[in-house]
């Protein structure tokens, strides 16, 4: 009876510390290892504040990071704006967003022909993965010029914004669909002098932190306000910096709206409906 007790007590234990691990979900927009670096402050703050076990996550790709979040496999996801609506749609409750913007830019061949974006008809185009924030966003600043796609430009899957990049230098593609950010992070000076930036207008909201729905609501609020209390800690502060993220502020129906005109890729890409 006593060997049962201990048992049935160890059990109990084991399932109280399960329930209280936090699983934070994070889109996969780079290699793992620098995504779990990248979040180690905002996990250390999390515990901390909420005296629970937090632990961050990803997943192998867009496609199975999207059927995870769908999953419930993630207690608080950090995704990009055009999965974020569709998770939203499905129940998953808004949290906060980061405090930026992200805007496409169209890197060509230093000496090639292109000015600006209308330019780029009947073009070959590299992106670093379909479903990144910037390719969905690149596509529809293409769509906004009045092209089609698979008519009036080609895409082509790079795997990464830096072989999306080396794409147009080596003459492969005429554009590649990327950020600022790969761009300021090119090593080789040699390269940086061989390309042009195209400027976007079109512009997402970044990165949408959402909860899965299966949480209360008197949790959701309590995580909430500990991720506003995280952006002026000192901890923050120099995640937000390193980041660019700048902070956080409230998902806005404008978000919403801003983000809608790219779903039907979105879904097309997923192969959704």
């Amino acid at each position: 009876m006593n060997v049962f007790k201990s048992i049935l007590l160890i059990v109990c234990c084991f399932n109280v510390l399960v329930a209280q691990n936090l699983k934070i979900g994070v889109i996969p927009y780079t290699d793992t290892l620098k995504i779990l670096s990248i979040h180690q402050p905002l996990k250390e703050f999390l515990s901390s504040e909420l005296g629970e076990n937090v632990e961050v996550y990803t997943s192998v790709s867009y496609e199975k990071f999207f059927e995870d979040t769908k999953k419930g496999e993630f207690d608080i996801v950090i995704t990009g704006p055009h999965f974020g609506l569709l998770h939203l749609k499905d129940g998953f409750v808004p949290m906060v967003r980061y405090n930026t913007e992200l805007r496409p830019i169209f890197v060509v061949s230093k000496d090639s022909k292109y000015s600006k974006i209308s330019d780029l008809k009947n073009t070959k185009v590299s992106l670093s993965n379909y479903l990144s924030v910037s390719s969905i966003g690149g596509i529809k600043a293409l769509i906004d010029q009045g092209f089609k796609n698979g008519v009036d430009f080609d895409l082509v899957n790079a795997k990464s914004h830096t072989s999306a990049i080396m794409s147009v230098v080596l003459g492969e593609t005429n554009a590649a669909i990327t950020t600022y950010t790969p761009v300021q992070q090119l090593t080789d000076e040699n390269l940086k002098s061989k390309i042009r930036i195209l400027e976007s207008d079109f512009a997402m909201p970044h990165l949408f932190t959402i909860a899965n729905p299966s949480l209360s609501s008197e949790k959701v609020q309590k995580i909430k306000a500990v991720l506003l209390n995280f952006q002026s800690s000192q901890k923050g502060l120099e995640f937000f910096e390193k980041t660019g993220y700048k902070g956080y502020r409230d998902i806005s129906q404008k978000d919403l709206d801003d983000v809608t005109p790219v779903l039907e890729d979105t879904k097309k890409f997923l192969g959704v409906k």
